[in-house]
This record gives structure tokens, C-alpha cells and sequence, in this order.
């Protein structure tokens, strides 16, 4: 038997393997069979398309996506690969590329009335006409969405902008030595942001579709969002376009050869394959933009369009690939791998992985995808993460403050407001059935959000925030006026400070709302007071926090 016989023997039992394993369930198992299959075959379409169909399973749909791309290329009449691209890319929200997948796939299918073809076909033609519907609808959804995107704001007024604020107080800050201060978080986020956003509106197209730029817009644009979400905003209605020009048409994708399109499976592999054959130098380029383009696509759908489940998975790979990394290559130098590889930067996209998959529990319930428990975890171990890895004397973060707070205490502060979310949500489910458990609960609620407060600037908005939120879980919890109205001066003085920055931030509206119901709140125990209808010992939980509908 020749050599080429055996290698197709041993595709064959590889890909009977696979097979088997997807069917039993055992997902993993069969991606790595077609895997050694595709090592000695890279030209079989078959086995791509089944990788890809074993990813779906799993929900990996950026390596789903990835394999069924590279079955249509070897085999563009491969209708099984066509529809698993399109399910792929409706499931990751790219609908555009979704409705060009269905189409080709139904045009795979023979062309005859209905009634000609065979059951198989025509289970597939009304499968692939279903797909492309919902992939139309969706599409026409999201393109209606974008253009009241809540992160466009009027820049008529700068001075309302919180990042100009803050640098109005900067000289006294400086002057004075204020530590304390939010101003130090958002200014060089702010400068950051905004260095990668003139960058990005410098780029220009040409007729033949090649663009001259700048090569850096997308690492200070993440830079400064990783330092605080709340700097992003879009200064005007084409900011969308200029960033995908910047991401796919520059120097950004293009030049680096990063692996965006991917999943995390298929950046490993080239990452190893690009290092062997081109050297450092052009790897931590190309990990570099293929990591940040996942975590821009993830903050995108975090912010603008509230969709978990896509954000989880884009920050999901990204964290995924830099574990691997830092693992992979832990002895290697900075200079060499690149500063994505470092403990503060790995912490801020898992403390943005977090941020979703709570936005994932809020929106969709304790269910089997996003769970109160797996919340708990993920927050746990970013408590412990940090907590283990505290700077002590640490050059870097005397000379840039900001950087210490948004890279290690605003990380575990938002890691305690998630633990105060899970204790407040656990106490309500239980109140009505096991009142005892729910009052622990509240109790645990209480002391988690108070750690969060007293871990941000008295300045910053989330320090009056979370202590609104501690003062509720007391209230539920029917603490006495007595013990209470403690709570309140704090808050009041917060507010005040917070205002010099924050007062026309992005979150001015669900902070009004709880300013009104701590101003409802006391008048309604001063007027109880003044009437005898209360006294100090009344539980709390019996004065209003709301004004009735």
C-alpha cells in the first residue's frame, strides 16, 4: 500500500472517530479527531464542515464560522457547510454575513419545481428560507438600532463632558496631591481614547481600496476603554463606519495578519505556525489586533446593542487566547510577546467578561446559560485574582494613579458589586418562602455593595451608586430608622462630590432616579416623624421608596 493510501486510511478512521464522538455527545473529543484528520488532509472539505458542526454544538461559533469559511473554499457547492456558516454568523450577529450564506446554500440545491425534489432537498430549501428570513428581519433590526445608538452624543457642549471636567480639576488636584480623586481614572482614559479616535478619522480610502493611516488607532482605542468603559462615545453618526474602515480597509488587520474572522482554536494554531516561521515580531502584532478587535466586537454588543450572549463569546475568546498565551509562553519577555500578555491587561478584558455575563443574568434570569452561581464564581476569583497580585511599591503605579485604579480596584470593586448583585437577587427569591435565609442574604447584599462604594474616589458616580444600593438591601432587610438614616448623610455628601465630574454622565438617568428615591425617602420619614405616624424604632422598609404610579 503506497504512502498516499495510508494517509487516506488514516483520514478515514480519524474521521470516523469524530463522527462518532459528535454523535455520542462528546463534543471536544470529536474536534480533536477532525483536527489530526485536517493535519494530513487539509484539502477535505468534509472534515472542516464537520469541525464547524461540532463547534455549533458547543456554541463556539467563532471557530464554527471559521471552518465552514474554509469548507466553502475548497468546495463552494458544499450546501451542509454553507448552512452551518450562516448559522454561525446569525448566532454572532452578523447578519449581512448570514443572509449571503443562506443564499448560497439554497442556490446549491438543484434547481427544480418543489415537488421534483427529493425529501432531503426539500427539507433543506424550507430550512435555508426560514434561516434567510430570520437573518433579513434581524438584519433590518439592527441597522434600525444603530442610528439611535445611546453612545452618540452631541458635543455642542464639551464642558458637560465628564473627561473635561475632570480636567478642569487636574491643577488642583496636582497641586494639593489629591489621590482620591475619579479625575485621575478618566482623564488618561479619555486621552487614550481619543489619541486612537483622531488616528481612526485620519484614515483615508483609495478608489482601489487600499487606505493610508495611522497604525495604532485600535490599541489606543481599547487602551483607553479598558481603563474606563464610560470614556466611549461617538462624536458622530458615521463613528461606526470610520471604526470598521480603521479595523478592516488600515494597517490594523491587514498589515498584522491578525486572525480575526477566527475562533480561539484557529488563533492558536496560527499563532504557533506564524511564530515558527516569522518570529516574534510579527505574532505579537497580529495576536495583538486579533485580541483587541474581539474585545471592541464584545464592547460593542455589551454597550450599543445589550446582547450577552454575543458579548460573552468574543470576550469569552479573547480571555481564552491570553490564558493560553500566558501559559504558553510564560518565560518569554515582554518585548517579545506584548503587553496583552500582562496581568493587567488579561484582568481588564476578564473584568469586561464579567460586566456581560452579568448584563447575560440580569436580562435573561438564573437560567442554564448565565446562572447566579456562575456569577458568584467568576467574581470570587477576580477577588481572589487581584487580591494575590496587589502592587506593593510598584513604579508604574506611582507615576500613573490611574492606571491603579482602573487596573486593580476598580477590577475587585466591580467583582464586590457583582456579589452584592447576587446576594440582593438570592434574597428576593427567597423572601416570601424562607424570610430567615433572605435576611442573610440582604445582610451579605449590604456589606459587598459597601465595599464596592468605599473602593471607588468619594467623586466617582459608582461610589454614591453602590451606596444607594448597600442603603436599599438595609431597607429590604427592614432595618430601623434609627439605623437607617446613618446611611443617608453619606450618600448626600457623595452626591455632591460626584457631581463635579459626573454630573452629565452616561449614567445621569439611573442616577436621577435614585437621587429621587432618597429625596422621596427621607421627607417621607421626616413627615412620618413630625405626625407620630413613625418612630425611630418603625423598620424602615415601611416608609416609600417610590412615589405610587
Amino acid at each position: 500500500m503506497s504512502n498516499l493510501d495510508d494517509t487516506k486510511t488514516s483520514v478515514e478512521k480519524l474521521k470516523a472517530e469524530g463522527n462518532a464522538f459528535h454523535t455520542q455527545g462528546h463534543l471536544e473529543d470529536a474536534i480533536l479527531k477532525y483536527t489530526e484528520a485536517i493535519q494530513l488532509d487539509q484539502g477535505n472539505a468534509i472534515l472542516y464542515a464537520n469541525r464547524s458542526a461540532s463547534h455549533l454544538s458547543m456554541k463556539n461559533y467563532l471557530d464554527a464560522a471559521c471552518d465552514a469559511r474554509q469548507a466553502v473554499v475548497i468546495d463552494p457547492s458544499y450546501t451542509k457547510a454553507w448552512a452551518r456558516l450562516a448559522k454561525a454568523t446569525h448566532a454572532l450577529w452578523q447578519y449581512d454575513q448570514s443572509i449571503k450564506a443562506w443564499k448560497r446554500a439554497l442556490e446549491t440545491l438543484p434547481v427544480i419545481s418543489v415537488s421534483q425534489l427529493s425529501p432531503t432537498d426539500a427539507h433543506f430549501k424550507q430550512q435555508f428560507e426560514e434561516g434567510l428570513k430570520a437573518a433579513e428581519d434581524a438584519h433590518a433590526r439592527q441597522v434600525s438600532g444603530e442610528s439611535s445608538n445611546p453612545h452618540l452624543v452631541s458635543m455642542n457642549d464639551p464642558s458637560k463632558m465628564p473627561w473635561n471636567r475632570a480636567m478642569a480639576l487636574m491643577p488642583e488636584l496636582e497641586r494639593t496631591q489629591t489621590a482620591d480623586s475619579s479625575a485621575w481614572v478618566i482623564v488618561p482614559a479619555y486621552r487614550e481614547f481619543n489619541e486612537g479616535v483622531q488616528a481612526m478619522k485620519a484614515l483615508r480610502l483609495l478608489p482601489n481600496r487600499s487606505a493610508y493611516g495611522h497604525y495604532g488607532a485600535l490599541a489606543d482605542i481599547t487602551n483607553g476603554i479598558l481603563r474606563d468603559r464610560r470614556v466611549f462615545h461617538m462624536d458622530g453618526a458615521n463613528w461606526l463606519d470610520q471604526y470598521r474602515n480603521q479595523r478592516e480597509f488600515a494597517f490594523e488587520i491587514t498589515q498584522s495578519g491578525a486572525w480575526v474572522d477566527g475562533g480561539v482554536e484557529h488563533a492558536k494554531r496560527q499563532a504557533e505556525n506564524t511564530l515558527r516561521e516569522k518570529g516574534w515580531d510579527t505574532a505579537r502584532k497580529a495576536l495583538a489586533i486579533t485580541v483587541r478587535s474581539w474585545f471592541m466586537r464584545a464592547f460593542l454588543e455589551e454597550g450599543a446593542r445589550r446582547n450577552a450572549r454575543v458579548a460573552t463569546q468574543f470576550y469569552g475568546s479573547a480571555l481564552t487566547l491570553l490564558e493560553w498565551g500566558q501559559t504558553k509562553w510564560r518565560d518569554v519577555s515582554r518585548d517579545d510577546r506584548g503587553a496583552i500578555f500582562e496581568n493587567t491587561f488579561v484582568r481588564g478584558v476578564r473584568r469586561y467578561y464579567l460586566s456581560a455575563y452579568l448584563m447575560g443574568v440580569k436580562d435573561h434570569g438564573d437560567g442554564s446559560v448565565y446562572t447566579l452561581d456562575r456569577a458568584e464564581a467568576l467574581a470570587l476569583a477576580m477577588v481572589k485574582e487581584v487580591s494575590d497580585n496587589w502592587p506593593r511599591g510598584n513604579e508604574e503605579y506611582v507615576q500613573d494613579r490611574g492606571f491603579y485604579y482602573s487596573f486593580v480596584v476598580y477590577p475587585r470593586a466591580e467583582a464586590y458589586s457583582t456579589l452584592g448583585f447576587v446576594n440582593m437577587e438570592r434574597a428576593h427569591a427567597c423572601r416570601g418562602t424562607d424570610p430567615e435565609t433572605a435576611m442573610r442574604y440582604y445582610s451579605a447584599a449590604a456589606e459587598w455593595y459597601l465595599k464596592a462604594a468605599e473602593s471607588y474616589p468619594e467623586d466617582d458616580e459608582f461610589h454614591f451608586y453602590f451606596l444607594k444600593i448597600a442603603f436599599e438591601a438595609c431597607w429590604h432587610r427592614a432595618d430601623p430608622i434609627r439605623d437607617i438614616l446613618p446611611l443617608c448623610q453619606p450618600m448626600q455628601e457623595a452626591l455632591q462630590k460626584m457631581r463635579a465630574i459626573w454630573e452629565f454622565s452616561s449614567n445621569k438617568g439611573t442616577m436621577n432616579e435614585h437621587v429621587q428615591q432618597l429625596i422621596y425617602f427621607n421627607e417621607g420619614v421626616f413627615t412620618g416623624l413630625i405626625s407620630k405616624l413613625y418612630t425611630l424604632d418603625t423598620p424602615s422598609s415601611l416608609v416609600a421608596l417610590h412615589k405610587p404610579e
